[in-house]
């Protein structure tokens, strides 16, 4: 057996965080938006859940947050 970062490291983090509830997505299953690193479809679907938002509402501040992120150091203001 080969000991690597993978395996001790991301493997053992990857199955501690699901059996914490976490969902595992694969790389190939991902949609995130690369400029930012969101889930745009997790984001809009909880922030509307937790503040009870409509989806056009979740989608602007998703569109905001990206604008402030594009443009402000480090992203200091999200």
């Amino acid at each position: 057996m080969s000991f690597n970062e993978d395996s001790r490291v991301k493997i053992p983090a990857i199955l501690h965080l699901c059996r914490l509830g976490y969902d595992y997505i694969p790389k190939k299953l991902q949609h995130r938006d690369e400029e930012t690193n969101i889930f745009p479809d997790f984001f809009k679907q909880t922030i509307a859940a937790i503040n009870k938002f409509s989806e056009h509402q979740a989608a602007v501040l998703l569109e905001e947050i990206g604008l402030k992120l594009k443009y402000d150091d480090l992203g200091r203001d999200f």
